[in-house]
């Protein structure tokens, strides 16, 4: 009796491992696909379906002051170096900033305040934060648009750091 007690204890314990581990056999794994795990948006330039080129996490942030702040990384999943166009713009069609951006291959170019960054020069608009944009990437003859969301400093980490002084 004891031996078929052990047998039965060792099968149900091994059915509620296999039970308890097997829940996210069929669940797909979330880092194989883009996501917006940012509040910017992504947005990729395909050529001859690869991908060429790209914006991660693209966000127009304003300041306590009023002042816009664009920050974006600009991505060259290329063997060359690019230039890549960026340019923001309102609903309207009314040009806020545009800037064009030399990535190295296979390498990114932060875009925004701060040591390392290009700072991108915005213009004065009626654009209040929430509202949301349009965002124009160009790179070999290709453009794709996305959306640019507006934010203010509330959040923490977009209170940028005044750079120091040299």
């Amino acid at each position: 009796m004891r031996r078929s007690r052990r047998l039965v204890l060792s099968a149900a314990a091994l059915g509620l491992a296999l039970a308890a581990t097997g829940c996210t056999y069929l669940s797909p794994v979330q880092t194989k696909a883009f996501y917006q795990a940012a509040d910017g948006t992504n947005g990729n330039i395909m050529v001859e379906d690869s991908l060429y080129a790209g914006v991660r996490n693209a966000v127009l942030i304003f300041e306590e002051d009023g002042t816009p702040v664009f920050s974006a990384t600009v991505v060259n999943y290329s063997d060359e170096e690019i230039a890549v166009q960026v340019e923001g713009r309102t609903g309207e069609g009314d040009t806020l900033f545009a800037t064009e951006v030399q990535v190295p291959a296979q390498g990114t170019v932060e875009l925004g305040p701060g040591e390392g960054r290009e700072l991108v020069p915005v213009g004065a608009a009626d654009v209040v934060p929430g509202a949301i944009l349009e965002l124009d990437l160009t790179a070999a003859g290709y453009v794709t648009t996305i959306s640019l969301p507006t934010l203010e400093t509330t959040l923490e980490h977009y209170q940028f750091e005044e750079p120091a002084a040299s």
